[in-house]
């Protein structure tokens, strides 16, 4: 009997244990992959439950929310709310517009964080190790951050507010690129067809980790290892925390919030133009952000 290519199953791909630049997918048996999705909807609806329950404060919500719930402010004009780009498209720097005024409300968020926000930031994009083991007990328990020890449970609330107070200094959308790394069984010759077979169009996946990322397709580029193996995901949406510079320095870093749901437009390979001049070519994976969290929706007073 001739040696299956795959195991069995389905595509998770947030389950393994990536860096902060990379996310790992990994293949999961089905029952497994189907038990947990049954579980996060079980958490939104927990959720759902929770901010409909009477005599309670937003910060009582928030703490006792499986999920950090959107804040994000709205769009200031509608030419603000950056697309994804056609797939002809080279994609290049942001302008320095963009970064400056992402910069600027990076610096009044910051100004209003308590230093131990400051510090488990700092904390999280620096340090694999501590990226690894946050991310890793939320994936084990499948984003509900109420089954974690009371000290983990702190650190995440507490990166899950201090992402959440930029949302709502934000006016403007993002397209944030993220890698994710394949099975290591994938070889430099079937990444696109891997990626065809499972991860196509209307897909939705679920990130239950925070997802480590930037503005620019050039500042996530990976080394030869893996690259062959990696596939780069380009996701429009209003969520999370830029932490990237304004002028002079190469830097559009952004980390997406825990919890989110995004679905799949399409795949295909793209060209990207460094800082130098000279251009890449990245296998990308389209996706928006359709995460549903109708328990907040529009709700301007919960914010």
């Amino acid at each position: 009997m001739p040696r299956k290519s795959h195991p069995d199953g389905s595509v998770d791909a947030d389950y393994g244990s990536g860096s902060v630049g990379a996310k790992q997918a990994a293949y999961l048996d089905t029952s497994a992959f189907e038990g947990r999705a049954e579980e996060r909807a079980g958490l939104r609806s927990l959720d759902s439950m929770v901010e409909s329950s009477a005599g309670m404060s937003r910060q009582q919500r928030d703490r006792e929310r499986a999920m950090p719930r959107e804040t994000t402010a709205d769009l200031r004009h509608p030419l603000m709310e950056r697309k994804l780009p056609e797939p002809g498209t080279v994609r290049t720097s942001l302008s320095s517009r963009q970064r400056k005024a992402r910069s600027v409300a990076k610096q009044a968020t910051q100004d209003r964080w308590t230093q131990t926000q400051y510090e488990t930031v700092a904390r999280m994009v620096t340090d694999d190790g501590s990226w690894r083991e946050v991310n890793d007990v939320l994936s084990e328990n499948t984003g509900d951050v109420q089954a974690l020890s009371d000290e983990q449970r702190t650190q995440v609330q507490r990166m899950d507010r201090a992402i959440q107070a930029y949302e709502r200094n934000n006016d403007r959308g993002h397209v944030v690129y993220a890698n994710v790394e394949m099975p290591t069984m994938i070889n430099s010759s079937n990444l696109e067809g891997f990626v065809r077979n499972n991860f196509g169009p209307g897909r939705v996946l679920e990130f239950d980790r925070y997802t480590g990322g930037a503005h620019t397709m050039h500042q996530v580029e990976t080394g030869a290892a893996n690259a062959h193996r990696t596939a780069v995901f380009e996701i429009q949406t209003r969520r999370g925390l830029y932490l990237g510079r304004s002028d002079g320095v190469d830097d559009t870093t952004h980390v997406l919030p825990r919890g989110m749901q995004v679905q799949i437009v399409g795949s295909h390979w793209a060209k990207y133009q460094r800082p130098d001049g000279t251009q890449g070519r990245r296998h990308v994976i389209q996706l928006l952000d359709v995460t549903d969290d109708s328990t907040n929706a529009n709700n301007s007073t919960s914010r």
